[in-house]
């Protein structure tokens, strides 16, 4: 049995798939929740439902995932052994597991070297410039800055980050309202 998480820019970051287009047989479950550490706070996910299926049902991953799965291996974050590998899922991009997983099973950790985080802004070349900004705003021009650096220690990442989210982002300002902005990288050439 193995269990899709999407990761797409219509999703949060790991979230259970909600529909699976598949004449495979369905069985849902009441798993316990994954954990996940991110920031110095732990999010939860719960995976509510489980699918057989087999390799061949999941097209084939693009060029730039395969690349950033095979450097998370160089640098010892995911090992041959990872309950759970990448796949196209009907929601996008996802983790899905390869086998059932146990209750607080460590699934990926990642080294704090990779966080993208405000502390890692303010660590970076750029942390002094970004030091009065809005943490999401340093994080954001942290990544547009690796984006455009060929040599970026971070660049297998950067590359599979999608061009456009759609993800709903909080404007401390509307205290009544949530905004949808739509969230774009683009690079400007010199």
């Amino acid at each position: 049995m193995v269990t899709p998480f999407s990761i797409s820019s219509s999703s949060p970051f790991l979230s259970p798939t909600k529909s699976l287009r598949s004449s495979s047989s369905v069985k849902v479950t009441k798993a316990p929740p994954l954990h996940f550490l991110h920031s110095k706070r732990l999010l939860s996910v719960s995976v509510t439902s489980s699918v057989q299926k087999s390799d061949t049902d999941s097209p084939p991953l693009p060029p730039k995932v395969e690349t950033f799965w095979q450097w998370l291996r160089d640098e010892g974050v995911v090992s041959a052994k990872a309950p759970a590998r990448p796949a196209v899922v009907p929601e996008g991009l996802g983790l899905v597991a390869q086998r059932d997983l146990s209750r607080n099973e460590v699934v990926l950790e990642v080294p704090k070297r990779f966080w993208i985080n405000p502390d890692a802004v303010a660590a970076s070349e750029i942390g002094t410039l970004c030091s009065e900004l809005k943490p999401w705003v340093s994080v954001a021009l942290f990544l547009i800055r690796e984006k455009l650096k060929n040599d970026s220690p971070l660049r297998y990442y950067v590359d599979i980050l999608p061009e456009y989210t759609h993800s709903t982002i909080y404007c401390a300002g509307q205290k009544r309202s949530w905004l949808n902005f739509k969230v774009s990288v683009v690079a400007v050439s010199d």
